[in-house]
């Protein structure tokens, strides 16, 4: 419970000030005691939001900081707040429940406490989030952080990343993944001033869960554990459809994530065979593919990658160059291109003709092959033992 100075009436407030106390409870989504330390995740980044507008579903103090000051103001339940770029500085406007403006200010960041708000980006994306959310500005760029305890984190990376999943087993091996790899995955983003993104580079975060359904079962049951190997917890990668076989060795995207003290074993799973993308097809304009891998790899001739792209296999130099032209291709052409690491190309007159298996990196556990798993009725313990060989789940 937080007690902050609130008018008496509502809905309008006054722009003279505050007054008398009124205490408002915030509702969480895990208990206090079983709270853990804070993660701070970026959200909206990939849409490069120039405009922010916030709305809670109850009273909610919100901090307008400017570097002498701190302004602090009701934000009414149903009322809006509009965040956007002005002058390389933060412009906050505080609307009415009947759109009419009530006040605006100059800032350099704004801050709400801890509450359920919807986040959106207006005519693009909105989403409901739990959690404190600030904003401030990077390089004319607004950027939107959400903290939230670990455990809150837990329950909405789970919603997000299984969100068609009904397997109770599947579910609790997924928040055990989830909690283990925020905890050995911290400051991905340091310099951006978040520890994780909202995609898919870290782990999809979206849409707050709601209380009482299967994700907060799942995510309850297993509040505490974390999957470890020789003592200690590493971090764990998982996939959507692995395609038929997960890929052996070390991955990442940079050096520190390949030390993370796991390495990766190939294992058969043919459970994933229902999945769409268990087999897959593409096909694209040879020129654009050409350019991507002239910028990817400016020393080496692109019809020599090419050449070596249409051999099968994934392991050693020739995994390292798929992975590497995955992510290339991804970030410029379209995540549709290429959808695994498990892929080989065919050259045609002025196409390339790409076939694979799986999605993703292909690495750990296959979200597809775990639930289908406990449909078989495996248990957690089991599902991770078959994907993650040699380890173990500790408290």
């Amino acid at each position: 419970m937080i007690c902050f100075p609130m008018p008496v009436a509502r809905p309008k407030l006054s722009k003279l000030g505050m007054a008398p106390l009124i205490c408002l409870l915030f509702p969480l989504l895990v208990p206090a005691s079983e709270n853990t330390r804070p993660v701070t995740v970026g959200v909206f980044g990939l849409f490069r939001p120039t405009r922010i507008d916030i709305v809670t579903g109850q009273d909610t103090i919100v901090a307008i900081l400017n570097r002498s000051t701190k302004i602090r103001r009701v934000l009414a339940g149903g009322q809006r707040l509009k965040v956007e770029n002005h002058k390389e500085r933060l412009k906050v406007s505080l609307f009415e429940l009947d759109g009419s403006l009530l006040l605006a200010y100059g800032a350099d960041a704004v801050r709400t406490e801890e509450t359920n708000f919807t986040l959106s980006v207006p005519g693009r994306i909105q989403r409901d989030f739990f959690g404190q959310v600030e904003v401030i500005m990077r390089r004319g760029v607004l950027v939107p952080r959400v903290t939230v305890e670990e455990e809150s984190a837990v329950l909405q990376i789970l919603r997000s990343e299984m969100s068609d999943g009904r397997q109770m087993e599947a579910l609790k091996a997924q928040a055990i993944i989830v909690r283990t790899y925020l905890q050995t995955s911290p400051g991905r983003h340091r310099s951006e001033g978040i520890d994780f993104c909202d995609t898919t580079h870290c782990q999809f975060f979206a849409d707050v869960a709601a209380v009482g359904d299967r994700f907060s079962q799942a995510a309850t049951a297993t509040r505490g554990l974390v999957l470890t190997f020789l003592g200690k917890p590493f971090q764990p990668l998982y996939t959507a459809a692995c395609g038929g076989q997960t890929l052996a060795g070390f991955t990442g995207s940079n050096r520190a994530e390949r030390g993370s003290g796991y390495s990766y074993r190939s294992v058969s799973c043919n459970f994933c065979a229902d999945h769409p993308l268990f087999h897959w097809s593409t096909t694209v304009d040879m020129q654009p593919l050409l350019g991507v891998l002239r910028r990817e790899f400016p020393r080496d001739d692109p019809a020599d990658i090419l050449a070596r792209l249409t051999q099968t296999g994934e392991g050693g130099d020739l995994g390292a160059l798929k992975e590497a032209t995955r992510l290339s291709v991804g970030r410029t052409v379209g995540w549709n291109v290429i959808r695994s690491n498990r892929y080989s190309l065919e050259i045609l007159s002025n196409s390339i003709r790409i076939r694979g298996h799986g999605s993703g990196h292909n690495f750990g556990l296959c979200q597809a092959g775990a639930i289908q798993l406990a449909r078989q009725g495996k248990s957690m313990r089991e599902i991770l033992s078959f994907y993650f060989p040699g380890c173990s789940i500790e408290r």
